[in-house]
């Protein structure tokens, strides 16, 4: 391994000397321009992958070989967690080093991230760095704001992998050959920073049929699979076209996936350990740590200071994240998860987590503790005898509440597909108006997170038969749901839907007033009112319907003519 201290490149003090005068005259800080030999980073991301998908974390099944190559390189993080079990938040944490409580993006498809923060790929820019990001699914679109900094923001434009359900994505092979493209075309004269998104083990699964054989007709494992073949190209690549000695890589995934654990079947709402844990290593440029296993309590926010202490590209102030860069972190050190998306679609109070070597706190109506190296599943909640103090991991939560937090990045603009796109992967609240979020410790009198397991699996099943066109089947259990808990955004719209298809338009009414009630402005919902109301012969109200789904989301197909055809039969009233 080439020693950077001392031996130098050809043209290297050339080199160093133009980009800084570069960062000069881009108005960056001089004191924090290029270092003598930079480092360049590379963040490769995996979407909705634990960490027994990987042979490095539990059972080798000789299915991620190429990861596992790397991780004997580098240092394997055994105690990780995300910040929130949903893309968008994760990866705003990833490259902000903030808590989604702090930089504001608490939901897919709600906030994009204010112009304001100061991101990973902002610093690297500044610095001189070639910056680039390749991501595979719309959920990280650059209307969110994750591309600020980027030169290059490569994203998918209109490649559905499914006939059922539209979703905008793009696949591991794809994106990576995306991404080795721009490695072969870039200034290698210049050091750099690569973002690699790969969203393949997301449902709905579709794995290469050669990586479904490996993986015995796993149809996740098999996309796990494909992701990790995948990844070992772009390595391939990487050591073909640049100085590995001159490479931090970081291999993350954003969250995990429940798999029914705890009645959740995908992930989202809950912030037990199958979607908060996630798989997490560091190839240092230098080669330390390689090879070993560490238990530190570490976070996705930490990516942020450790990239920009490795990258030599300023100092970190103001963050959550701590650098593994250097020392070793401190043994009381706790990390903060949280999900918004429960309180978002259905009305449950928020919850907020604070976790450390001694166990795990779940704040909500309903507290919940458990202590993670005697209870891994977490099955026995330790505060229901009241013998738990739990007093710091209150005070924790309070204290980063405290912290300076950006304002926010606005509404996001989103068209009728990518709504249909969102609500079709499970973010029922997408597209919704965004108002001011309670505090993770408020108080509040809504349902515990943890108490609706039951009806949150039937609130999915019933969403299904509506998608698969059973809405006689539908509607029965969708009516109980509503009773049970009217604040379930999924469930009223999806009653008032199944209604309309069966032409019970009067029934159809009152849950869709109560979905653009409780969730603003919904296309579905208005348009679906907008029919109820003209075959129940109240045609002014029907037009009102109509008019504002067209003020939102002009040249929806049958708006225009529903909007002339009222007109016409109110003008000859």
């Amino acid at each position: 391994m080439r020693n950077r201290a001392t031996k130098r490149a050809p043209g290297a003090v050339a080199m160093a000397a133009a980009l800084s005068l570069l960062v000069s005259a881009c108005g960056g800080d001089t004191d924090s321009a290029l270092a003598e030999f930079p480092i360049s980073g590379v963040l490769i991301t995996m979407d909705t992958t634990n960490p027994g998908a990987l042979d490095i974390y539990g059972k080798d099944r000789d299915l991620t070989p190429h990861l596992k190559a790397l991780s004997e390189q580098g240092v394997v993080f055994d105690q990780a967690h995300t910040v929130a079990p949903i893309t968008l938040p994760a990866h705003t944490s990833m490259l902000t080093g903030l808590y989604p409580l702090r930089h504001g993006v608490r939901e897919n498809g709600m906030m994009k991230l204010t112009a304001e923060a100061d991101t990973l790929a902002e610093r690297a820019s500044a610095a001189g760095f070639e910056t680039a990001a390749f991501v595979s699914a719309s959920v990280l679109l650059d209307h969110y704001g994750l591309d600020q900094g980027f030169d290059v923001y490569d994203q998918p434009q209109s490649e559905n992998r499914s006939n059922n359900i539209a979703i905008n994505e793009r696949s591991s092979a794809k994106v990576t050959d995306r991404a080795i493209a721009w490695l072969e075309g870039r200034d290698e004269k210049r050091p750099f920073f690569l973002w690699v998104h790969y969203f393949d083990p997301h449902m709905p699964y579709s794995p290469p049929p050669e990586f479904f054989e490996r993986a015995k007709g796993n149809h996740y494992r098999a996309e796990v699979a494909a992701m990790d073949h995948d990844i070992g190209r772009l390595l391939a690549a990487l050591a073909k076209h640049v100085e590995l000695d001159e490479v931090t890589v970081a291999v993350v995934a954003d969250h995990g996936e429940a798999f029914h654990a705890h009645g959740e079947a995908t992930h989202a709402v809950f912030c037990y350990e199958p979607t908060i844990r996630v798989p997490y290593l560091i190839r240092f440029a230098d080669g330390r740590r390689a090879g070993t296993r560490s238990e530190e309590m570490v976070s996705v926010v930490d990516l942020f200071p450790t990239f920009i202490e490795e990258m030599g590209i300023g100092e970190v102030e103001g963050v959550d994240g701590l650098s593994l860069a250097g020392s070793t972190l401190p043994e009381d050190r706790g990390v903060y998860a949280e999900s918004y998306s429960g309180y978002l679609t259905y009305g449950w109070s928020p919850l907020s987590s604070w976790i450390d070597r001694d166990g795990k706190y779940l704040h909500s109506s309903e507290p919940e503790f458990y202590d993670l190296q005697l209870d891994p599943g977490e099955t026995d909640n330790l505060l229901e005898g009241g013998a738990r103090d739990v007093s710091s991991y209150l005070e924790a939560i309070e204290e980063l509440s405290r912290r300076p937090r950006l304002v926010s990045g606005g509404e996001v603009e989103l068209s009728p597909e990518q709504i249909r796109e969102l609500n079709a992967l499970g973010y029922a609240a997408a597209g919704t108006e965004v108002t001011e979020l309670p505090d993770p410790l408020d108080p509040t009198d809504l349902l515990a997170p943890a108490s609706q397991t039951e009806l949150y699996a039937k609130s999915n099943y019933a969403a299904g038969l509506v998608a698969a066109g059973k809405h006689a089947e539908a509607v029965p259990i969708l009516e109980s749901i509503v009773i049970a808990n009217p604040r379930d955004l999924n469930s009223l719209e999806n009653l008032g839907a199944a209604l309309v298809s069966l032409n019970r338009f009067a029934e159809a009414i009152y849950p869709l007033q109560a979905a653009l009630k409780r969730g603003g402005d919904r296309q579905l919902s208005l348009i679906c009112l907008g029919i109820s109301y003209e075959k129940t012969g109240e045609l002014e109200k029907s037009l009102l319907q109509f008019r504002r789904a067209d003020e939102l989301w002009p040249e929806t197909k049958g708006v225009a003519e529903a909007i002339a055809r009222l007109e016409a039969s109110l003008s000859g009233q």
